[in-house]
């Protein structure tokens, strides 16, 4: 049976992708170019290789999610030097509402016997990866908020022009 390589998570606004852009673009220094603007995103649950029936229980699953929606508020970055990621993090403001989403998500995987994060939830946005040494800051990001008001079932697959993180679900969050 065919699988796909999927993971739930919640976009970026294409302007407030842009804008984390021109700010590495002009305050982060870098011995690499960052990971690709149309891929950022905040992963929720990943999930591994996920085959159509696995698929189809994870979206009627995700289907019966319903928190509120909710606000996150990004200042800061973080580093894990281990392995070379870069990335902005969320204030911890509304660390409670992200969880009511990831942790139900993250469990149904389990019980689907797919990926088990050995982890705890540490939400981010992925701005480097395998970058050493350390990114050098030249001047804070501006605080930005984004509304989370859906997340995403995503497929990650390569294509000519490189890796893709193609929303192939969407779920609305309830008002």
């Amino acid at each position: 049976m065919a699988t796909k390589r999927l993971f739930f998570g919640i976009g970026l606004a294409k302007s407030d992708a842009l804008d984390i852009q021109s700010w590495l673009d002009q305050h982060v220094s870098a011995n690499k170019a960052p990971t690709l603007m149309r891929n950022w995103h905040l992963t929720l649950a990943f999930l591994g290789q996920v085959d159509s029936r696995q698929e189809e229980v994870l979206v009627e699953f995700a289907e019966t999610l319903a928190p509120p929606p909710f606000q996150l508020h990004f200042s800061q970055t973080g580093y894990w030097s281990h392995n070379g990621i870069f990335y902005l993090q969320p204030d911890h403001i509304n660390a409670h509402q992200l969880l009511q989403l990831a942790e139900p998500l993250r469990h149904c995987a389990e019980q689907q016997g797919l990926y088990r994060n050995p982890h705890p939830f540490s939400p981010h946005i992925t701005l480097f990866r395998s970058v050493k040494p350390t990114p050098q800051v030249h001047r804070p990001i501006l605080p930005f908020s984004i509304s989370v008001t859906q997340f995403h079932l995503y497929h990650s697959h390569s294509m000519a022009d490189g890796l893709h993180y193609t929303p192939i679900h969407t779920f609305k969050l309830s008002a």
